[in-house]
């Protein structure tokens, strides 16, 4: 299905973008402050439009955003309820499914720059060759999956910072409420983050939305913290900014879904696929590419 939705998006219908071309040629090199983005009700329109005779197909529109590229739009839609499609609309009628791919001598330098913010729970040296920095929710099976070949990488490169930053999907009804826990953790004791977010992963099967805050809270005190102290951190208006803040710094580097970790400013949505092998060949090569 996913498929059959990804090849009817190139035949995508014009989303109110009439105007957009005229007012893109106004715009100074650069900018976006002149360009006109399609509106919720226009994108849904276009997909009803689209995909309408399929019953099954069901979408929500997340965020509508200019891309990197003047004069195009960033649209990213959740399928089912479990898939992102991310694609950009086009002036003249046109809309492509993918990702925009870093291009150039020094093709990762935005990011780059971009994810000096991070600032989350960290290994490794303080002033390092490069970073690897993961974005990672605690409720995503793919995530769990991902975690120990993320953790390997770190310990096989110790001259590689390793940043782990929250960024919880909408789609999973707990795992919000995990990043603030883990958020609160590691305020508390950072030694301690890495058995408290192993511990969440192995238990992922057996926390729900009704019990999450219990069994945060127990896991808390197994990985030797105050749980009450955590809980009490974990709904406070402070932590919730810090995990925003951790969201919306994702998004501005074009994180749709996790994993996704950057390798020196490379971005590999899912480890890009890789076995274990390709991905520290990766790593090496990044290093020897430090910066650039």
């Amino acid at each position: 299905m996913r498929q059959l939705f990804l090849a009817l998006v190139l035949l995508l219908p014009a989303l109110a973008w009439s105007q957009a071309p005229k007012q893109a040629k106004k715009a100074t090199a650069g900018t976006t402050a002149a360009m006109k983005l399609p509106t919720p009700a226009e994108v849904d329109v276009a997909l009803k439009r689209s995909f309408g005779y399929d019953p099954s197909i069901t979408w929500r529109i997340l965020q509508i955003v200019p891309s990197d590229a003047q004069g195009i739009s960033d649209v990213y839609v959740l399928l089912n309820n479990k898939d992102y499609v991310h694609f950009y609309i086009l002036p003249g009628q046109k809309a492509i499914e993918g990702e925009m791919m870093p291009f150039g001598s020094n093709p990762f330098a935005d990011d780059r720059k971009k994810l000096q913010a991070a600032n989350g729970p960290a290994r490794g040296p303080n002033t390092p060759i490069i970073s690897m920095i993961e974005f990672s929710d605690l409720e995503c099976p793919y995530c769990k999956a991902a975690q120990p070949m993320v953790e390997k990488l770190a310990t096989d490169f110790p001259q590689v910072r390793y940043v782990f930053q929250n960024f919880p999907l909408p789609m999973h009804p707990w795992a919000m409420k995990a990043a603030k826990y883990a958020d609160c953790v590691a305020n508390q004791d950072r030694a301690a983050f890495w058995k408290y977010i192993d511990s969440v992963f192995e238990n992922q099967g057996g926390i729900a939305l009704a019990t999450a805050d219990d069994k945060l809270k127990e896991l808390a005190g197994e990985a030797g913290l105050d749980a009450q102290k955590i809980s009490t951190c974990a709904s406070s208006l402070e932590t919730d900014a810090r995990v925003n803040k951790s969201i919306a710094l994702g998004k501005s580097a074009g994180v749709q879904g996790t994993p996704t970790v950057f390798i020196n400013g490379r971005k590999l949505p899912g480890l890009g696929g890789l076995d274990y092998d390709h991905l520290k060949a990766l790593v090496q090569f990044e290093i020897d590419h430090a910066g650039k």
